[in-house]
């Protein structure tokens, strides 16, 4: 069985469940991670879900903007 598109599943829903955390708001956390983000070098969050450690990168700077959001 190929739990490839389930483990994307998962992790691109954590990415909007911190996101959403971090915003306030859903929708800003969808839009969020589908931007480019500079701080990321120009890359998509939700292309970096792609790969564990592209997730934890773009975590990382989710959870950096804590802090600085509201």
């Amino acid at each position: 069985m190929n739990c490839a598109v389930p483990v994307l599943r998962l992790r691109r829903a954590k990415l909007i469940h911190v996101g959403t955390r971090v915003f306030g708001d859903e929708a800003k956390a969808r839009e969020w991670a589908r931007t480019p983000q500079p701080a990321l070098d120009g890359a998509i969050p939700d292309e970096l879900a792609d790969t564990l450690e592209g997730l934890e990168r773009a975590l990382a700077e989710l959870e950096s903007l804590l802090p600085q959001v509201g």
